[in-house]
């Protein structure tokens, strides 16, 4: 059986929200060590945020097929494989808050309870809507707000790429990538629709 255990710089340490376990290790068998990621899902109302991060939990196969609107936040945790990490299993629980976009209900004006001890950011701007690409700078503030002497990292994800096809991306791939590099981000593009890069 192996142990895992919270790192106590998980309680707002230097490595606030992040844990790390390690498994124990018999002759037959590699060590495994387990790191956990607190990531808050920010952006926009209706940019995709709750139906890439079902697609990226469900491994593709869990499409929204109803808009329903999030309340606060839906969380979820998915375990990813770190593959070529030498003579361990490393492995990352990814703590994921898929944050409200609605002004109503959203973090940003209702405050910031569940982005506490946040690891990683990721904010979601939909392709299609000028405004939703321009808010990314008041959504990264505020989580970087929360923790202003060491910088959260995180991406920038341009959604539903699959409208480019039709003509209706507004917002192009070099203002997404200049944005990302001027905020220290990475970037990427996808649609949750299409399930194109969502892993």
């Amino acid at each position: 059986m192996s142990k895992i255990e919270e790192d106590p710089r998980g309680r707002g340490g230097a490595g606030a929200g992040v844990g790390i376990g390690i498994g124990a290790s018999t002759p037959e068998h590699k060590e495994t060590v387990i790191l956990r990621s607190k990531v808050v899902v920010v952006g926009d109302a209706t940019v995709g945020k709750t139906a890439l991060t079902a697609m990226f939990f469900s491994g593709g196969n869990a499409y929204p097929k109803n808009y329903v609107m999030t309340i606060g936040v839906d969380f979820c945790m998915k375990v990813v494989n770190i593959p070529d990490t030498g003579d361990v299993n490393t492995q990352v629980e990814l703590y994921l808050f898929d944050s409200a976009g609605q002004s109503i209900f959203n973090q940003r004006d209702l405050g910031t309870k569940h982005w506490k001890n946040v690891s990683q950011v990721m904010v979601v701007y939909d392709v299609s809507k000028r405004e939703s690409f321009t808010s990314c700078a008041k959504w990264l503030k505020a989580v970087r707000d929360l923790r202003p002497n060491r910088p959260i990292q995180g991406v920038l994800v341009a959604n539903k790429v699959d409208l480019k096809e039709s003509g209706r991306a507004v917002v192009d791939s070099a203002e997404g990538m200049a944005f990302a590099k001027e905020m220290d981000l990475a970037f990427f593009e996808t649609s949750a629709l299409s399930g194109t890069d969502v892993d």
